[in-house]
């Protein structure tokens, strides 16, 4: 298994820490221990059970199972699998299910895991193609025909979307989990940033409501403000579970037990939780909007549906690594280039930060494009 580079990750391990203004980041402002605490009423540092630093359930401990379960209506606790963030939850899927020369459709533009992983693992990736005039939104008939012609394994869907943020209406969500089963298809649904909507009434629902065979990942990371946790899960059948949790043995072995006393405390205090997230991110979309409006001579774009991420396009004779580069190096500003996700002419904002970053960062990106 030889896996290539991850590009974003490189990215970000080049200049994430170094640059003044990180209007790159695809998470909601990460909550402080005491905010935090202030949400929870209590002194999460000093309780019994945070205070123990040794190994704990491989499975993830019952309680903090129980509540993601119940994030699921019908799951239960044997169906969920805590794992350390998201991308080893995918990764556990991928590596659990997929053999050389399986058959493996997924969304493109993507978070590179969701293909390079099953390309490394000897599998034949084919992209499902997600277009800028259809808002990003994929193609059901276009799905039906690719499933047609290939004894397909496994489809990989990602919504709410990241780059684009765009959402997945209940009644596509509803064909594609059809497809899947009828096909006798894995359907692995990447929901990581399911909840934080901004539009009032569009709103991506779980592939759990439409099918007892598919299996979902979420985390605590980038709707909920709590990435430095590493908390993700699994939730699917549970023989599914079963053979995430044997690979499991040979990574993480175990979630961290402090990280999942504050993710069921979050948990547990939901409303509060997205109720401070949502209103954050409808905020700083609007400013992004007007600043998208005022620019529009060099940037246009898709607007995002749900989640803190937008694809934004420019009108400028440059690379979007050289773009990316002059803003990180010239302006203390950063954006992902569109060729991690190896779309050119495009670069992704991350809009879940502090409002005044955003718009000094939003000022000086115009001010580099007009000056390339």
């Amino acid at each position: 298994m030889k896996l290539k580079p991850f590009a974003l990750e490189r990215w970000f391990g080049k200049y994430e820490f170094t640059v003044r203004y990180n209007i790159a980041e695809s998470c909601i402002k990460p909550f402080t221990v005491s905010e935090l605490e202030e949400i929870c009423r209590c002194d999460l540092l000093r309780t019994e059970e945070i205070s123990n630093l040794g190994y704990t359930d491989s499975r993830g401990a019952y309680e903090l199972r129980d509540a993601v379960s119940k994030l699921y209506p019908g799951r239960t606790t044997d169906n969920v699998l805590i794992t350390t963030g998201a991308i080893e939850a995918n990764y556990l899927v991928f590596m659990a299910l997929l053999q050389p020369g399986d058959v493996v459709i997924t969304e493109f533009p993507a978070y590179q895991q969701l293909y390079e992983v099953p390309r490394a693992l000897g599998s034949e990736v084919k992209t499902w193609n997600l277009r800028s005039e259809s808002n990003y939104r994929p193609d059901i008939s276009e799905l039906d025909r690719m499933m047609a012609t290939s004894d397909v394994k496994m489809i990989v869907i990602n919504h709410p979307h990241n780059p684009t943020g765009a959402s997945l209406d209940a009644g596509s969500m509803a064909a594609i989990c059809e497809i899947s089963e009828q096909c006798d298809a894995v359907l692995l649904s990447d929901e990581v940033y399911r909840g934080l909507t901004l539009v009032d009434g569009i709103a991506t629902p779980s592939a759990q409501l439409f099918s007892d065979k598919a299996i979902t990942v979420g985390s605590m990371s980038k709707a909920f403000g709590l990435s430095g946790l590493r908390i993700g899960w699994i939730v699917g059948p549970e023989d599914i579970i079963q053979k995430c949790w044997t690979i499991r043995d040979y990574t993480s072995i175990c979630p961290s037990g402090p990280s999942q006393v504050m993710a069921l405390s979050a948990l547990k205090n939901i409303g509060t939780i997205m109720g401070r997230n949502t209103s954050l991110a409808r905020k700083n979309f609007s400013i992004l909007n007007q600043w998208i409006s005022s620019n529009s001579d060099i940037v246009s774009w898709i607007p995002p549906c749900e989640g803190v991420v937008a694809f934004i396009k420019y009108n400028v004779d440059a690379g979007s690594l050289q773009v990316a580069r002059e803003l990180a190096e010239f302006d203390s500003v950063l954006v992902v280039p569109g060729e991690c996700f190896e779309v050119e002419g495009y670069f992704r904002i991350g809009f879940g930060g502090d409002t005044d970053l955003l718009q000094a960062g939003l000022d000086l990106t115009a001010k580099r494009l007009r000056a390339m």
